[in-house]
């Protein structure tokens, strides 16, 4: 009787110490097969390699279909070589599925963005043309 209980408490014991040591990341959701989608159908467009190229169709559907804030999370270094974390945020961006300002998209902190553009200082054809303009006399009516 006494073996069964010390068995019994044993057990007990390991459910309760694997319950708090068990990777928190158990229940986290699984992006990898989006992110392995994402990069094969957006490699134009995200490349390190010449500048940004818009997405095309292929690439936009399986963006929109990604999340890709934890796609951006899950980011190594060696895939870090291999595609531009920039374009993958613009990327983003441009298909609906923003990355979050703060937020890491691999070792790069997604920066704040100013939405409205700064105001457009006059240029000199501008100042040109106003002062070409001819306003017509009136004539007095009695």
């Amino acid at each position: 009787m006494m073996a069964t209980k010390v068995i019994h408490e044993a057990l007990v014991l390991a459910l309760v110490f694997t319950m708090l040591t068990t990777h928190q990341a158990w229940g986290e959701y699984d992006c990898h097969g989006e992110k392995e989608l994402v990069k094969s159908k957006c490699k134009k467009t995200i490349t390190m390699v010449g500048d940004y190229i818009p997405p095309d169709d292929n690439c936009r559907r399986a963006v929109e279909a990604s999340d890709m804030a934890c796609i951006c999370r899950i980011l190594s270094l060696e895939e870090q070589n291999k595609i531009c974390v920039v374009k993958l945020v613009w990327l983003a961006g441009e298909c609906g599925k923003p990355v979050p300002a703060g937020e890491k998209c691999g070792t790069w902190t997604v920066p704040r963005v100013v939405h409205t553009p700064p105001p457009r200082a006059p240029q000199e054809e501008d100042i040109n043309a106003r002062s070409q303009i001819r306003i017509p006399k009136m004539k007095k009516i009695n």
